[in-house]
């Protein structure tokens, strides 16, 4: 019985776990590093903001991702530029029809080394995203 309940024991240890091995889709990646609703920390200056969310969501870890921007707008109004809430533009590319809160970051200098630096933007406008399956998965540029 006691090497029976060993072996158990040993297999749930070797065993993957779902969330470790399990790869985020395009458009969870999508969401993890372009989508932030309700606003993180809204009383963070811009600077701070884009530091700490950077770091955050994982843009970090090797390398300083050069620039990012965050879409301030619920996941339902993002998914809906691919279908009613957006305009196709070409390819796989739509437009949202919406004006979207979003903070471009952009790292400071030509350094991409950590510490990572950036500095941010603020601006409401409409915006680009290609679109796979009814959903986004890549964000293009503002307009």
């Amino acid at each position: 019985m006691a090497a029976c309940s060993q072996f158990l024991f040993l297999l749930v240890l070797l065993s993957p776990l779902p969330a470790i091995t399990q790869r985020e889709t395009r458009h969870e990646k999508f969401l993890r590093q372009h989508n932030d609703f309700p606003k993180t920390d809204s009383h963070l200056d811009v600077r701070h903001y884009c530091n700490l969310m950077m770091q955050r969501r994982g843009m970090t870890n090797i390398n300083c991702k050069p620039s990012n921007t965050f879409i301030h707008g619920s996941h339902e109004s993002l998914d809906a530029i691919c279908r009613e809430g957006g305009t196709h533009h070409s390819e796989n590319y739509y437009d949202s029809n919406a004006i979207f809160e979003i903070t471009a970051c952009r790292i400071m200098g030509n350094v991409q080394k950590q510490p990572c630096n950036y500095r941010g933007r603020v601006s409401f406008q409409r915006i680009r995203v290609a679109c796979q399956n009814g959903e986004p998965v890549h964000f293009k540029s503002p307009l």
